[in-house]
């Protein structure tokens, strides 16, 4: 008898619980981590197996308007503060980024001991202002695709209007994506960068703070979407046109993130034939980008045509666009409201302002995981935490496999190049695949 009245009292409070839930709205998503998880998760991940340079430089950052004939450049220098020469890395951001994006890759990069100098032209970077956020400081493509939140109901006049704003806005990110991966902006684009690169020889000559830290004969090109297309075109793929060329812009290896392949552009198996100098490519195996320009079955192109030798692919598992941008912690993507929680990690939230721009800190050995700042957005998941656990792996991989690949490749670290042939793909395991050819 006891059981039983037991057992009804248990089912009574389970009913109550139940009906205060349908009557308040509770939620059965899980609750989100803290700033200290995440970056506890991230850690984690680099701690059991992956990859960090030997040896932690503090650094420091300056951010500069440059104006040349065409544009004015939003331009960023960060560096070791410890006085010397360092491997000078040159990062393009993406369509809608400042000159001070990716900060989470740049300042893992200089704390390894690398010079890190990012340049934008300004109306590229303020390029999806014009979007602006969607309604209700929430995307509505969120919101329409959202089938949990009563509001937005597909057969509600709530959800018609999301979709058509969804429709609207994808069809604007694809005419500005056109219009800026076209070959006459890419033109504009590499002119601006070879006036960028000889203004700041000009000022590490000069002795200026920061810039004279970079040693110009090992000089290595970075960028991510719009600017991995600007980098891939400095390094010698064939446009089969007549670009801008400075020789005085020689790269000893390169990174590509989330490289653009248009197929319109055809020649796909000649047209990487000049890229002989060491190359990681970074993508995934729905690597999509918003503007359907490109798609993530030809981003290994790249890499699987160019001349064998030091080249590495670097394949994550899933849509992995937004991840690649290396937005730290607390930040948000171009065209995404500023206070949006709704990231694919679960890093969102109004916490997460603590954290946003502390530089990256290794703890001691090879590996070890960042001590502040912080993964940025991943790919949307409407404010559910989709295999979060892999996202942080992710993460910490593009981190691992970049820092590597720079010792490996300049540095000429033994250490690194065993990691990368010999140890990466198994610590991999679930998060995706490096191939070396």
């Amino acid at each position: 008898m006891l059981i039983n009245t037991t057992q009804t009292r248990i089912s009574l409070l389970m009913v109550l619980g139940l009906t205060f839930c349908l009557q308040s709205g509770c939620s059965s998503k899980p609750a989100k981590p803290s700033p200290e998880e995440q970056l506890q998760k991230l850690t984690d991940s680099l701690d059991n197996g992956g990859y960090a340079s030997a040896g932690r430089q503090t650094i420091d950052s300056r951010r500069e308007t440059w104006n040349d004939d065409t544009a004015q450049l939003d331009v960023v220098m960060t560096a070791p503060n410890n006085a010397g020469k360092y491997p000078l890395l040159v990062y393009l951001p993406s369509l809608g980024e400042t000159a001070d994006a990716a900060k989470l890759w740049r300042e893992t990069w200089a704390k390894a001991g690398y010079a890190v100098f990012s340049m934008q032209p300004q109306a590229i970077g303020q390029a999806l202002q014009e979007l602006g956020p969607a309604r209700g400081g929430k995307d509505e493509a969120d919101a329409a695709d959202n089938k949990d939140d009563e509001s937005t109901d597909p057969d509600s006049e709530e959800g018609n209007k999301a979709r058509r704003s969804k429709s609207a806005r994808s069809s604007e990110l694809r005419y500005l994506g056109h219009e800026y991966f076209a070959v006459d902006n890419l033109k504009l684009r590499m002119a601006q960068l070879f006036w960028a690169y000889q203004q700041l020889k000009t000022r590490a000559e000069q002795g200026q703070p920061l810039y004279q830290s970079a040693d110009f004969s090992k000089v290595i090109l970075v960028g991510y979407d719009l600017g991995a297309q600007t980098v891939a075109a400095v390094l010698g793929e064939d446009f089969k046109v007549s670009l801008p060329v400075d020789s005085r812009l020689q790269a000893s290896a390169a990174i590509l993130l989330s490289p653009s392949i248009d197929l319109a552009e055809g020649n796909v198996r000649n047209r990487f034939q000049k890229l002989k100098m060491p190359l990681l490519v970074i993508s995934g195996q729905e690597d999509n980008d918003p503007y359907a320009i490109s798609s993530a079955s030809v981003r290994a192109a790249v890499w699987e045509f160019s001349p064998p030798g030091d080249k590495y692919l670097l394949s994550l598992t899933g849509n992995i666009h937004e991840l690649l941008a290396g937005t730290e912690l607390g930040g948000g993507m171009p065209g995404k409201p500023e206070k949006d929680d709704s990231s694919w990690f679960g890093l969102g939230g109004k916490n997460n302002d603590d954290y946003a721009g502390q530089p990256l800190q290794y703890g001691g050995g090879r590996s070890g995981g960042p001590g502040g700042g912080g993964p940025g957005r991943g790919r949307p998941g409407q404010g559910k935490f989709i295999n979060a656990e892999l996202g942080y792996k992710e993460v910490a991989a593009v981190l691992s496999a970049s820092t590597a690949f720079l010792d490996a490749q300049v540095k000429n670290d033994e250490f690194a190049q065993y990691w990368l042939k010999d140890h990466a793909s198994k610590w991999l395991d679930r998060a995706g695949t490096l191939k070396v050819r």
